[in-house]
């Protein structure tokens, strides 16, 4: 079974290659993710997979000074003005 997760990136210095970064979320989850928010240098996904986050691989999109972090996400969660972030969550809320 799928389990959510969070993932936030730190861009210190956005480069092309950032862009593909969502590729690699939208495979992992088969299309099932969000954009959790989009900030000047930071962006965070939300998103469904089978795969454990080590197994994610942004080698090829990340530079050196980058970071990350993905973590689960479960039922208890708090929220302002990230609607869409809401939304996905209470969709994905376990039942």
């Amino acid at each position: 079974m799928p389990a959510n997760y969070l993932a936030v990136f730190l861009l210190p210095k956005p480069q092309r290659e950032h862009a593909r970064i969502v590729d690699v979320i939208r495979e992992a989850s088969n299309g099932d993710f969000k954009a959790a928010f989009v900030g000047s240098g930071t962006v965070g996904y939300l998103f469904s997979s089978s795969l454990t986050p080590w197994k994610l691989d942004f080698g090829k999109v990340l530079m050196n000074d980058d970071a990350y972090l993905i973590t689960e996400v479960g039922n208890a969660f708090s929220q302002a003005r990230l609607g869409s972030a809401e939304g996905w969550l209470k969709a994905h809320a376990a039942r």
